[in-house]
């Protein structure tokens, strides 16, 4: 945009905007690319040794939700396939220069291209420093990794899970944690047809970058295509998005701290509490405390007395209606307790039901961000507002 400007200042152009706008038109610049990003512990359902099941998927596409996941392949070429029919399927035009891939591949430090699960992100970005885009990447990846772990609790809440040797995470297996960059692909502009790729350093937000790529979920393409799980991806893929887009409108140096503000970026914090509770290294005690967490932040304004009634109660103003309310609330209420005596006595002495937890909480975000429109600037409880609480 820089360019942009100054050669429309240089050329004497009177409206400055137009000329700039008119020059990104021109140029396709709206043409998306991608965001490549290893994942390590996720799995998809793979059909078993000999018994190959069509139904059965090494590539998980979201399309509505702009993103795909995929197994590892343990190859250039495989992957280089799997990159093919991901980005095709999402409708991302340009030619994949395979040499210039490989070279980023094999000079920087990136053995995760082959032996890590990807997640592909579609984004228009088109950047002339490293960083200066990033923080849409990141929100981007924090939106997409919390679809899908949203899904994973909303489905193994039945109980009705496939074998770890059923597992692409169990098989075929060499993925690495030294994860070092992420990719990113920018879509060819004026006419050109191939797909230009940068290698990103992780040295801004390594520990979030790499917190992200800890996603120990795992789907199954079968499942997906169920009715029950088709109606979940139709409520969990637009909140995400509802989300999304208003982190990146009210959540910038120039929105102001408005309510608006603060409810989006409770809404994304939250979220990232929540993904935390199904990380790979994380005991039990860790993963309560993150789920109890990401409840408050989810259902609160502020911290205040009598924080474990507010939030159950208003789990149950989330679920009004629906089946299982009471069963939700009950693993809630133990969810908070157990977070109570961790905090404070290093320990638990109840069972609780985190999966039914998680899977509370995936429902209880869906309700939220179909009306967290309603949010207008001034409001001094907004969630409140929200759930109707009086």
């Amino acid at each position: 945009l820089d360019d942009l400007v100054f050669q429309a200042a240089k050329d004497g152009n009177s409206d400055i905007c137009y000329h700039v706008l008119s020059r990104l038109g021109q140029v396709q610049a709206e043409r998306p690319g991608f965001v490549l990003y290893p994942l390590h512990e996720f799995g998809l359902q793979v059909s078993p040794l000999l018994r190959k099941q069509p139904d059965l998927k090494d590539i998980a596409l979201f399309k509505k939700g702009g993103f795909a996941v995929c197994t590892q392949s343990n190859s250039f070429d495989g992957t280089c396939a799997k990159l093919a029919r991901m980005t095709q399927s999402l409708g991302i035009p340009g030619k994949i220069d395979r040499w210039d891939l490989r070279h980023h591949v094999h000079a920087g430090k990136m053995a995760w291209f082959e032996s890590n699960p990807l997640m592909l992100v579609k984004i228009a970005s088109h950047t002339g420093a490293y960083y200066e885009n990033q923080f849409i990447y990141l929100l981007k990846l924090r939106i997409a990794t919390s679809t899908v772990v949203m899904l994973h609790a909303l489905d193994a809440e039945t109980g009705d899970t496939f074998q770890r040797l059923e597992s692409s995470a169990a098989i075929n297996n060499f993925e690495t944690l030294d994860i070092r960059h992420y990719l990113i692909a920018e879509a060819p502009l004026g006419g050109q047809n191939e797909i230009t790729f940068r290698r990103v350093p992780m040295n801004v937000s390594a520990l979030e970058l790499a917190r992200l790529s800890d996603l120990a979920v795992e789907l199954s393409t079968r499942t997906l295509s169920t009715a029950r799980m088709r109606r979940f991806r139709n409520l969990v893929v637009p909140a995400t998005k509802i989300v999304e887009q208003g982190h990146l409108q009210h959540v910038n140096l120039g929105s102001g701290n408005d309510a608006r503000h603060r409810v989006y970026s409770r809404l994304v914090t939250a979220l990232d509490w929540y993904r935390q509770s199904f990380g790979s290294r994380v005991r039990e005690p860790e993963a309560i405390v993150s789920l109890a967490v990401a409840f408050e932040t989810l259902l609160t304004d502020y911290y205040a007395a009598g924080v474990t009634n507010r939030v159950v109660r208003r789990v149950g103003l989330c679920l009004k209606g629906k089946q299982g309310v009471a069963g939700y609330k009950a693993a809630v209420t133990a969810i908070s307790y157990a977070r109570g005596e961790i905090v404070h006595t290093g320990k638990m002495t109840n069972q609780v039901d985190i999966k039914r937890a998680q899977a509370a909480f995936a429902r209880c975000f869906c309700s939220i961000a179909e009306n967290v429109h309603i949010v207008s600037p001034n409001m001094v409880e907004p969630m409140r507002k929200i759930l109707g609480d009086t």
